[in-house]
């Protein structure tokens, strides 16, 4: 008889769980030909527990499936695998939904005609606009069942306007809408930062209040100008664009900040270390105080700390489908069993209910501190206890 063990693979990307964002993914992992009893056979008047006197012996069979000695004292020469009544040969997939509640972030994206350049600031190879389109891409495979994500650019023409309200509004499983947004429009028009961070505010009041937070991610690639009134190109708005920030944190929305390209072409650095402090996000162990990227990996890094910075994981994940034999579960963190605690003092557990698996003690605190790179759920054969 023929069984298979499903394993359900939580992983995360190691370089910025500060709060995890999870990427759920089903395997297979082991097939295994074995015998309905535990009971070993041979062949040639030599049994497989290594008697000459053509006797079958019952087989010792730990719960790994390892050999044993039987109660002769001899060694088995096969493994016997598990009884198949006992570790089930479920093959339907059996899906898992952390319970941690999900923040808001508004991405409010400079689309200027800069973008056209490379991250060094010439002309050739992949535009900062192409680069950071892939770098969202991933960042919201990767995050939207996690964040409540949303999107407006700046301009909305090929001047000085930006339109009120969000291209795209705040939503779980937003991915596909934003980067179809992205994907039918190009760079194009000036660097008016500070009307876009004022509709960033004007949206968010128009929503209900999340009291996961409510974020902004300003991502820009030059200096803030559109200044004036009438908007003009060759004054600069970088008093505005701070005041615009500190609005925002004031009503509540922390703005993280984002400078991609190259300071010595474009970006302003003491605006945007400004505007970092003002919108109460620094980045860790600054100065400088906003996060800067001049490639693709370091964008996708940068993108991956902010978004991580607001996302806590929960240490309770959901089964969609209960496993066949609740007892025969194993969990593992990075390839270490975590043991079961029934108690809940330091291990996992079914709690509060047969369909929620949690975390207790330092098991928790690794999960929320960013510890854990890979978290392993095997339904069909049980892990260690230890209360």
């Amino acid at each position: 008889m023929y069984f298979s063990i499903f394993r359900k693979i939580l992983k995360k990307n190691e370089s910025t769980w500060n709060g995890v964002l999870f990427t759920l993914s089903l395997a297979l992992i082991l097939s295994i030909s074995m015998a309905c009893s535990p009971k070993a056979t041979g062949s040639n008047n030599t049994n497989e527990t290594g008697n000459d006197n053509n006797e079958d012996q019952d087989a010792a069979v730990e719960p790994d499936g390892q050999v044993v000695e039987d109660d002769g004292g001899g060694l088995i020469d096969a493994v016997v695998g598990y009884d198949a009544e006992i570790c089930g040969a479920q093959t339907e997939e059996i899906e898992i939904v952390n319970l941690g509640d999900p923040p808001d972030l508004l991405i409010v994206l400079d689309r200027s005609g800069s973008m056209m350049l490379n991250p060094e600031g010439f002309i050739g190879g992949q535009t900062r606009w192409t680069i950071m389109k892939n770098a969202l891409q991933e960042l919201l495979d990767a995050r939207e069942s996690n964040i409540r994500f949303g999107l407006t650019v700046f301009p909305t023409d090929e001047d000085c306007a930006v339109d009120p309200g969000a291209r795209v509004g705040i939503d779980l499983n937003n991915g596909s809408a934003i980067m179809d947004y992205l994907n039918s429009i190009s760079y194009g028009g000036n660097t008016p930062a500070q009307y876009a961070l004022i509709e960033a505010l004007a949206y968010y009041q128009t929503i209900p209040v999340n009291p996961e937070g409510q974020y902004v991610l300003f991502a820009t690639d030059g200096a803030p100008n559109c200044g004036g009134d009438p908007p003009n190109v060759d004054i600069s708005s970088n008093e505005e664009t701070v005041q615009a920030v500190e609005d925002l944190a004031s009503a509540g929305y922390n703005t993280f900040v984002l400078g991609f390209g190259s300071s010595f072409f474009g970006l302003d650095t003491q605006v945007l270390n400004d505007a970092a402090l003002a919108g109460q996000e620094p980045k860790p162990n600054g100065p400088p105080h906003y996060y800067f990227a001049d490639d693709a990996d370091s964008l996708q890094e940068a993108l991956d700390q902010i978004a991580g910075g607001i996302f806590v994981p929960s240490c309770s994940f959901e089964l969609t489908e209960l496993p066949p034999v609740p007892d025969d579960v194993a969990i593992y963190f990075d390839g270490e069993a975590v043991p079961r605690s029934q108690g809940h003092n330091h291990g996992w557990d079914y709690h509060p209910d047969q369909g929620t698996i949690t975390f207790f003690g330092s098991y928790c605190d690794m999960l929320q501190n960013g510890e854990v790179t890979e978290v392993d759920f095997i339904f069909g054969c049980p892990g260690p206890e230890v209360d």
